[in-house]
């Protein structure tokens, strides 16, 4: 089991929406990290770029060490609590949010979506920027549609 730790807090899973995808050797992750394709077949940590919002799986449920070479379960349908950067805007329910900030087994962030551009989760809460709070994932609803369908399993 990996040995990092994320400060995502997985507090629901949907059973029905759980994929297992092989990881790559050299990618470390844990229970929590945000998972993205980037292009690859294996998952690694959700890139700095704003195409990491569209390349978006879901959440690591498994970790994986450095080295190890084998099927995570990813969670494309769940409810975290997360925390919401301090250089966002405050949040509403019901907001569009997106990656900002964050890395395997570290301190994810996200912010809130600005008009025009995709989120990868909704505040089921009114977070005041810089706290945590609750957020809906759900691939399945992504504007974009669901990507896990045009890359390989692992």
């Amino acid at each position: 089991m990996a040995s990092t730790s994320s400060n995502v807090v997985i507090l629901d899973v949907d059973e029905t929406a759980i994929v297992k995808i092989g990881v790559g050797s050299s990618t470390t992750l844990a229970s929590g990290d945000l998972i993205d394709a980037s292009g690859a077949t294996t998952p690694e940590a959700v890139a700095t770029s704003s195409s990491a919002n569209t390349t978006f799986l879901g959440i690591a449920l498994d970790g994986s060490e450095s080295g190890e070479v084998f099927q995570i379960a990813v969670a494309t349908r769940c409810r975290i609590n997360i925390k919401v950067a301090s250089t966002s805007s405050n949040l509403i329910i019901g907001d569009s949010c997106k990656y900002s900030a964050g890395a395997n087994g570290t301190a994810w962030e996200v912010t809130k979506c600005t008009s025009g551009s995709g989120g990868t989760m909704w505040a089921m809460q009114n977070i005041t920027a810089g706290n945590s709070g609750e957020f809906l994932v759900d691939l399945h609803a992504m504007k974009s549609g669901f990507y896990f369908d045009s890359i390989n399993e692992g």
